[in-house]
């Protein structure tokens, strides 16, 4: 059976890019298709942005861009991950896949949800996927301290 493990690393980039992609065509949608592609982070847009387009819209053109964000930080501890699981010849293809099933549902839910209430609902997506995504390093260390402890007793037992 092909491992796809190594595949979730750009599937996981893709999840993380999608809300930004998402954000500009909401954007251009809801502000007459303009959008300042040269300074889009900058502050006479963003101000500008403040008064053309109602509050809701602007909310969630920013919750895109933040679940945006959140996902380029977790990208390099997830890619990490992956190397260092496939290196150690652990099979992770559950947790990984798993992971950006997570994130893409938390990616769904930070742009759509608006209220305090529904928004711990976020959170809870989210910390599952960090105990999921913490998960890959403790399963190399695993790996590695049982194959040094068979590689040890081995030796043991060869000079006895």
């Amino acid at each position: 059976m092909p491992n796809y493990t190594l595949l979730a690393i750009p599937a996981m980039w893709l999840t993380a890019l999608a809300p930004h992609v998402y954000a500009i065509g909401y954007m251009k949608k809801n502000n007459n298709g303009r959008f300042d592609n040269a300074n889009s982070k900058g502050h006479a847009w963003n101000a500008k942005l403040q008064s053309t387009v109602p509050a809701d819209v602007l909310a969630r053109y920013e919750r895109a861009l933040a679940a945006h964000r959140n996902g380029l930080e977790n990208l390099p501890l997830f890619a990490a991950g992956v190397l260092a699981a496939t290196w150690a010849g652990v099979d992770v293809s559950w947790s990984v896949w798993t992971y950006v099933g997570l994130r893409v549902v938390y990616n769904f839910i930070y742009i759509n949800v608006s209220t305090l209430k529904k928004s711990y609902t976020r959170t809870a997506i989210w910390s599952t996927s960090t105990i999921v995504l913490r998960s890959l390093p403790l399963s190399c260390e695993r790996s590695s301290a049982t194959k040094l402890f068979v590689s040890e007793s081995m030796d043991l037992e060869l000079e006895a």
